[in-house]
Order: C-alpha cells, then structure tokens, then sequence
C-alpha cells in the first residue's frame, strides 16, 4: 500500500476511534507517571554490595650483623645489614628487627611483639610433617596508645654457632638424626584495640628461616607481609542509577503525554479525519506514478486554450483519449492540470487538490456557519432565488 494512502488510513483510524484512543493514551500516562514517581521519589533500599578495605598493617624485616674478627675483607667493628649471606666465624651474631604500624581512618590499639627461636626437624620430603620442635623465648615487647601511622620496633640479636650448636645437641638428645634440621626465627604479633570505633583482636605470624652450611649463614625474609582488613557495606544505587532504571517509563511517559496532546490538537483543529479531496489528490498522485509512461511534463502556448475543450472525469479515461488519438498525455504544471491536445479540441482533467486548513479559513466556516444558524430564513430565501435564477438560465 501506497505510504500516503496508508497515511490517510491511520488518520481515518484515529478519528473513528478518538476517544477510546484518547482514553487509552490517557491511562498510560498516569500509570507511567506512578511509575516515574515511584523510581524516583521513592527509590528501594540498596540491595548492591561492596567489599573495602577498611584497614591495613605493614610489617617490615631487616637483618645485619657487626664484623668481630680480624679478616682479609671487613674491617672489624663494620655493621652490615641486609646481606645475602654472612660468615659464621667473623661475624657470628646476627641481629633482626621488625618495624609493625597500621593504616586507618582513626584508632587506638596495643601491638605486641613475641621473638622466638624455633628448632624442629621436618620429614625431607614433606615440610609439613614435623617430628619434633623445641621453642626457645629470644624477646617480647610491646605499645600501648599507638595511633595510625606510628610505628611499633622490636629487635633481636642471635648468636649462630649456639643457634646451631643447639639443635644438634636437642637431635642427638633423642637418640635419632631423622629429618632435617630447622632453624626459623618466629615473630608473633598481636594488635588489639580500636579501629575506626570496632573493636580489634588481630594477630599474625612470620617465620624468617636461618640456613647454616659450611662456615657461613643466611636469612631468608617472609615474601609476604601485612594484612589487609576488608569489610562488606551496602552500597547505595543513588538517584542517577534509579532514572537509568526507570528510563523506559519515563519515555513512556514523555510519548504517551506528546500523543494525547497532539491526538487533541489534530482532532480541534479538524486535521485528523481526511476530507475527499484530501483521497481525491492521493488517489490521482497514484494514479499519476501508474501512468506514468503517457504523460510527459510541459507548458503549452496560449492559443492552445482558446480551444473547444472537453474535460474527462480521471487521469485514467485521459490517458485512454491519448492513446485513442495517438497523443501525449501533457502534465501542465504551472496551471495544476493534465491535457491531450487533439487536433481541435483539448481534452482536460484538473485533479482536485487538498485545502490547506488555516485558523482563518476555519474561523470563516464557523462564522457562515453561525450566520446561517442564526438566520435560518434568510438563508432559505437565498436559496430559493438561487434556484429560480438557475430556472431562467435554463430556458434561456
């Protein structure tokens, strides 16, 4: 179907069915306003969660020594520090410190620190099979009021070939030397207090191995310090998420309003149901693309009007006199007509055009309309003088 054709259908549609459409759209509207409203005004609660972090530690380990016996290298008296391997007989005591603090909107808690020297012996093949361990106290201390930021030191100091000495005396105590031998330094520390108005009771635990092998030493640090402290809190989707999420109402909202009011408007202004002319130009415009290959567009001279003419009721019965006297059917644009110049007479069809429908014009229809109303008599007698002067024309 032709797109204007189907133009005017709707439009006939929507007149014959105005109100129920009016009231329909009118519905819609509410309903989506409820819903707008409720989005909006009213949102849920948050039903989104997020995991923060709420607070953190840092622990960092350091270790050194000081060089005691005469040698080609160091100079005695020498402090050393982070090394990756020392000398057992020139520098036999090795010295460790832990620096602990924590990160936090607010507190105030305690940290304490306890340094142990930890002996086992451990299955070769498996570490976590332990056969025995022995635990000796090196240092425990302690802070109290520690703030945010502050930071809570405790050091240590180990004599190596006592270290090792040690375990092997223990091992032989037993009667077995199955496994092998271990030696870590244990650091346990424990926080409490009060982070950000909770209460806190935290600990955690770092194990700094010792190797000895022949004549020399080494420390190997934890490769993982600290603790981050997380927390779940619901997290609020907020007005801007709330209209994302209630966009399609609003654009059903904004469409239903925009058609009602323009349903109204077209319906006042009597824009809505088409008039015949209003078919009438359609129809000849189809007409016009079918016949398209018998019209040719032009201008003809002046004298061509002067012509007996002779009008056909359609472009269609046109373009049949234009076949039947072997002429073209000549679309004349400027003067809005079709028309096949015989060798007498021309043949004409002026297509009806639809009006355009202006305020003035329709206040001019009302007001004819309401003189006539007003003055039923007087627009009888009209009438009838009308009709009695068509009479006389006839006869004459």
């Amino acid at each position: 179907m032709n797109t204007e054709k189907l133009q005017l259908e709707i439009r006939q549609l929507l007149a014959d069915w105005f109100v129920p459409v009016a009231v329909l759209l009118l519905l819609v509207a509410v309903a989506s306003g409820i819903g707008v409203y409720s989005a909006v005004a009213a949102p849920e609660a948050p039903t989104d969660y997020d995991t923060v972090d709420a607070w953190e530690t840092t622990a960092d380990f350091s270790h050194g020594t000081t060089v005691r016996e005469p040698n080609a290298v160091y100079s005695v008296g020498q402090e050393l520090t982070d090394q990756p391997r020392y000398y057992t007989d020139v520098m036999p005591v090795l010295n460790g410190e832990i620096q602990y603090r924590y990160e936090a909107a607010d507190g105030d808690v305690e940290v304490e620190t306890e340094i142990t020297q930890l002996t086992r012996a451990v299955d070769s093949n498996d570490d976590s099979v332990v056969y025995w361990r022995n635990e000796q106290s090196i240092d425990d201390d302690q802070t109290s009021g520690l703030s945010p930021g502050d930071t809570h030191t405790n050091s240590f100091s180990l004599d190596i070939e006592s270290m090792d000495r040690t375990a092997a005396e223990t091992a032989e105590s037993l009667g077995s030397t199955a496994g092998r031998l271990e030696t870590v330094i244990q650091i346990d520390v424990r926080l409490e207090g009060t982070i950000d108005g909770e209460s806190v009771d935290h600990t955690e635990q770092y194990e700094l191995p010792i190797e000895v092998t022949s004549g020399t030493y080494t420390v190997e640090l934890p490769s993982e310090t600290g603790h981050i402290e997380q927390q779940t809190v619901a997290v609020s989707t907020g007005w801007t998420d709330t209209i994302g999420d209630a966009v399609g109402v609003i654009v059903l909202l904004v469409l239903s309003v925009g058609g009602l009011g323009g349903l109204t408007v077209a319906k006042h202004q009597a824009w809505l149901a088409p008039t015949a002319a209003d078919r009438q130009a359609i129809e000849t415009k189809i007409e016009r693309q079918r016949l398209e290959e018998w019209i040719s567009r032009g201008e003809l001279p002046t004298a061509v009007d002067e012509r007996p003419r002779i009008e056909v009721a359609s472009l269609a019965e046109l373009v049949d006199v234009a076949i039947d006297c072997n002429r073209r059917v000549i679309d004349r644009e400027t003067a809005a007509e079709y028309v096949v110049v015989d060798d007498t007479v021309v043949y004409g069809f002026r297509p009806e055009t639809a009006p355009e429908k202006t305020g003035e014009q329709d206040s001019v229809d009302e007001d004819t309309t309401s003189q006539a109303d007003r003055n039923p008599a007087e627009s009888a007698d009209r009438t009838r003088d009308q009709n009695t002067d068509d009479d006389h024309a006839e006869e004459l």
